[in-house]
């Protein structure tokens, strides 16, 4: 996961060294990398999917009309917003 999440911020131009969400897309990676349990391996997917959307978005690649509709409707019912 971690050569996979290095790759794809590659091809975004991320530098690691200097973006914190580089940083962390690359930690969740290696966390998945370590085979946590289901729970944690879930949790640290979706926490990945989020960091790599946000970085998608910032760079200004497209990630296409239909990927961001189902991200929109994703919902994760344990969490309802900041402050949760």
């Amino acid at each position: 996961m971690e050569r996979a999440t290095r790759a794809e911020l590659r091809t975004l131009g991320v530098q690691i060294a200097s973006n914190a969400l580089g940083r962390a897309a690359v930690d969740l990676a290696k966390r998945l990398d370590a085979a946590p349990g289901d729970r944690a391996a879930a949790m640290l997917a979706r926490e990945l999917r989020l960091v790599m959307g946000d970085l998608h978005r910032r760079s200004g690649s497209d990630l296409g009309d239909e990927l961001e509709r189902f991200f929109g409707q994703v919902s994760t019912p344990a969490f309802r917003g900041p402050g949760d």
